[in-house]
């Protein structure tokens, strides 16, 4: 897993052992709350609607579901100071990938590009005029 400290993680490769996928040894270090979440679509307030993916343990460290994990689905990865969307690219006999993705690829693979513009639109009229939003809109 290469990354820095912003994120911006190019591959995470999980292992695999029996049903469970250990979570990665860079996501581990970072002793806290550690999250993977399927995104669903677009949520006003959080960002992205999602689905936490249950956990478990092997000995002290962290597992997810096998059957959690989808080709082609986007997942948000989480760690402590630390966060990425993915898209599972493949799973193997032996590990789940993940491929780190834009924000606007997770839009455009959700469908959602048209709600967010609603969204920010609708946001952007309770700070402002009408007509500073559309001078800004057709700005930008």
């Amino acid at each position: 897993m290469e990354s820095d400290e912003e994120g911006n993680t190019d591959e995470i490769r999980m292992e695999i052992t029996s049903c469970l996928v250990k979570a990665h040894k860079d996501l581990e270090k970072r002793h806290g709350e550690t999250w993977i979440a399927r995104i669903t679509g677009v949520d006003q307030r959080y960002g992205y609607r999602r689905d936490f993916l249950d956990t478990t343990h092997i000995g002290r460290k962290k597992a997810f579901l096998l059957k959690d994990f989808y080709v082609d689905e986007v997942y948000e990865v989480s760690a402590i100071g630390w966060r990425d969307t993915f898209v599972c690219k493949e799973i193997t006999d032996t590990h789940v990938v993940l491929e780190c993705i834009s924000n606007e690829e997770v839009l455009e693979r959700c469908g959602c590009q048209k709600d967010v513009a609603v969204t920010l639109v609708q946001q952007l009229l309770k700070v402002t005029t009408k007509e500073r939003a559309m001078m800004l809109i057709q700005k930008y």
